[in-house]
């Protein structure tokens, strides 16, 4: 990509700047005039991560430059005339080194910022379809209208056939736990802001849920009078909403941080349409 980018800007420089020797006869000016129009075609060809690193090299070299160039100056005019044709291969051999530096530098820049591109949307991905798959689990659930039947059966009971009356406790399935992302937690802070937020809201929602879901199996809440086991249940499904929600939220993000062109498309088939990021 960069030999490419190289090589174009180059062949558009030389194709369009042909008339700048007449409208710029002095030579300094017109090799000014390539210059800047050479940079300003590369800056448009090369890739966004490439021009990241050779902004940090200009931010870090600037020092180094001005040391450098310092000394050349002041070497150069206390320099003898005879002495100042000797000097003129060391000044070159100089730049050659100091090009070389320059160029090691941005390949290895560029080729740190391409890894950790490449890492972060791997991670992006990944959590991506593990959010995914919890969210539509969630979904596949008419909540609001189920929890309402759950309810009121706590409330009023159950009668069997024989026409005994006895307490009704829902059964409530085990959230899966968050695999991918307790494998990949340490990638997260390297997402963008909006996108950490929403992806570590939803992933604490979800722990909050599966322990209230766990809590629902035990001994514990079942002893409970029913109308606590009633506010009890209308506190979880409180939480599974706010999960889902988030999960919408966290997904939305993810698909605007890889560039999706219509974030908002999750490709949700469930039965909560009301329930929205």
């Amino acid at each position: 990509m960069l030999a490419i980018a190289l090589l174009a800007a180059i062949a558009v420089a030389l194709f369009v700047l042909a008339p700048v020797p007449r409208l710029a006869p002095v030579a300094p000016v017109s090799i000014g005039l390539y210059g800047v129009v050479f940079l300003c075609l590369y800056a448009g060809l090369v890739p966004p991560r490439l021009l990241r690193s050779f902004g940090r090299v200009l931010y870090v070299f600037p020092p180094f430059w001005g040391i450098g160039a310092g000394a050349v100056w002041m070497i150069w005019a206390h320099a003898a005339d005879a002495d100042k044709a000797r000097i003129y291969p060391g000044l070159i051999t100089g730049l050659i080194v100091v090009l070389g530096w320059f160029v090691t530098f941005v390949i290895s820049s560029y080729r740190e910022a391409e890894q950790a591109d490449r890492i972060r949307r791997d991670t992006l991905v990944a959590i991506k379809n593990e959010i995914f798959a919890l969210v539509d689990k969630m979904d596949n659930v008419a909540i609001r209208s189920n929890a309402q039947l759950v309810q009121d059966r706590i409330a009023s009971g159950v009668t069997d056939a024989q026409g005994k009356e006895s307490d009704y406790f829902p059964f409530a399935t085990m959230e899966s736990e968050p695999i991918v992302f307790e494998a990949l937690g340490t990638s997260v802070p390297g997402l963008e802001e909006a996108t950490v937020a929403a992806v570590v809201r939803f992933y604490a929602e979800y722990t909050d849920l599966r322990r209230m879901v766990e809590d629902s199996r035990t001994e514990d809440i079942k002893r409970l009078p029913r109308d606590r086991r009633v506010n009890f249940h209308k506190q979880l499904t409180k939480r599974r909403i706010g999960t889902l929600r988030m999960g919408l939220k966290a997904l939305v993000e993810i698909n605007f941080e890889l560039g999706i062109e219509d974030p908002e498309n999750i490709g949700r088939s469930g039965e909560n349409p009301e329930i929205t990021p």
